[in-house]
């Protein structure tokens, strides 16, 4: 009798374990599943923010070269820069301080300030290409 007691005893506690395992092995797999999913977000952003770095370099290239032929334009001329054309410039130097302040940023941009962020630094891009070509344009 006290054999049989012993052995339900020692059963119920087994099957207790056990069935404490599985829920714990639930649990675990939750958080497991949580952090892969954060894990693929990081991932997709990581490789959003390589994507735009990229675009951004490819663009600045040809925003320096355009840049470089403006600087020979200007020199080339020989009556001075009006006001107007003047402040096109400044504000063309403001945007380009802008654009490589962001640039350096771009790492580390959250989830849920990417997209903004992402807008705003391609409308930014477009834009100072268009201010270029008419500055060029106007000289």
């Amino acid at each position: 009798m006290v054999k049989k007691m012993l052995l339900k005893v020692i059963l119920i506690g087994f099957c207790m374990f056990i069935y404490a395992g599985c829920g714990s092995n639930s649990q675990k797999s939750g958080v497991n599943n949580e952090a892969a999913k954060e894990n693929v977000i990081s991932q997709e952003l990581h490789q959003a923010h390589c994507d735009l770095l990229s675009k951004a370099n490819e663009e600045l290239a040809g925003i320096n070269q355009k840049v470089r032929d403006l600087n020979d334009k200007i020199r080339a001329r020989t009556e001075k820069l009006t006001d107007a054309q003047n402040k096109s410039l400044d504000d063309l130097v403001a945007m380009q301080t802008s654009i490589n302040k962001r640039m350096k940023e771009i790492k580390n941009v959250k989830q849920e300030d990417w997209e903004n962020f992402k807008t705003t630094f391609e409308k930014d891009l477009e834009e100072i290409k268009t201010l270029i070509d008419n500055i060029s344009k106007e000289l």
